[in-house]
């Protein structure tokens, strides 16, 4: 069998499953399969992360400055650290560079690393530098700490439980479109593609309320992230697609191109954004600041409904590296 044939999930859960029989240390109380690892030291709960952004892969340089790809290479690793309600700490920084790469353009991609760095208080303690044959390869590893409890995992949802999210969906897909179709304007969609915001503010709100039974970040699209809580809570759940909250500027988008908008909003991913469920009596706390999108039900459905509360059939067609 080829990993083509297996698909990046499958990969993943293959890798978790043969890893049951390697070594274990009793500090590890949240291993493969969750936005971070979570290892208790002492007092305290670390979280590990690590994303790696390839060229051709994750980024074009005909569209992405030297910045936006230093700036994109922390922010998703913020955003796991956002998903698990807790606080950066340290990031040891891998860069994989042609040697015909200028000085002046790797400059650039550490100064756009320590600037959101410094925004999060996050220390560079570290990394490694390599020759690459040909694409420009960053790898980051983050390193952070729970502030309330050892972390909002993917795997504590239970029937009745609310889902909530903290933002738009569709934008970055949109911004995505536009730029490799080098269309001017819509420049805060191609914005939240280019420069994603870590939801580090929010994750830790979700935290403090102690509310939280599941998180996760929606790098990998609204509707893979739904299925990676309600697969590892084992329950299933009813999205109500008129509440998946969407920017005026996608509207405008979805209009002027007459484009299908579930194929953006649901199945589009690196939104970065962070969903949550919360038990249905804790709805005041969350309902002001962020978007109720759906509930956890006993079956392990997934199920979309329309304005008229009838299903709607999707083709799941989310982004896989493999196939």
């Amino acid at each position: 069998m080829k990993i083509s044939q297996l698909g990046e999930f499958g990969l993943i859960e293959r890798i978790r499953e043969k890893n049951k029989k390697a070594v274990h240390h009793s500090g590890t109380v949240v291993g493969i399969g969750d936005d971070c690892a979570v290892v208790k030291c002492r007092n305290e709960n670390l979280l590990f992360t690590t994303d790696t952004l390839v060229e051709n892969v994750h980024f074009s340089k005909k569209y992405y400055s030297f910045f936006d790809i230093g700036y994109k290479s922390l922010a998703v690793n913020l955003s796991d650290i956002a998903a698990m309600g807790g606080m950066p700490l340290y990031a040891l920084v891998t860069a994989g560079f042609p040697a015909e790469t200028k000085v002046k353009d790797a400059d650039e991609i550490y100064r756009a690393i320590r600037k959101l760095a410094t925004e999060f208080n996050v220390e560079i303690i570290g990394g490694d530098t390599v020759k690459s044959p040909a694409a420009l390869i960053i790898s980051i590893t983050l390193i952070g700490k729970t502030i309330f409890g050892s972390g909002i995992k993917r795997s504590g949802a239970v029937a009745g439980d609310l889902i909530f999210t903290t933002g738009n969906f569709g934008d970055s897909s949109a911004g995505l479109y536009l730029l490799q179709k080098g269309i001017s304007d819509y420049k805060e969609l191609k914005k939240k593609h280019l420069n994603p915001y870590p939801r580090i503010k929010e994750g830790f709100f979700i935290a403090k309320s102690g509310f939280a039974t599941s998180m996760i970040d929606s790098s990998d699209g609204f509707d893979k992230s739904v299925r990676f809580i309600c697969q590892e809570s084992k329950v299933g759940c009813k999205i109500y697609l008129d509440k998946i909250p969407v920017s005026d500027e996608f509207k405008s988008f979805a209009s002027d191109f007459r484009l299908p908008t579930s194929d953006f909003i649901l199945f589009g991913g690196e939104e970065y954004e962070l969903i949550f469920t919360v038990p249905p009596g804790k709805k005041s706390y969350f309902e002001k600041r962020f978007y109720e999108v759906g509930k956890i039900t006993k079956d392990k459905k997934i199920i979309y409904l329309n304005s008229n509360n009838k299903k709607v059939n999707l083709k799941n067609n989310g982004y896989d590296h493999f196939k």
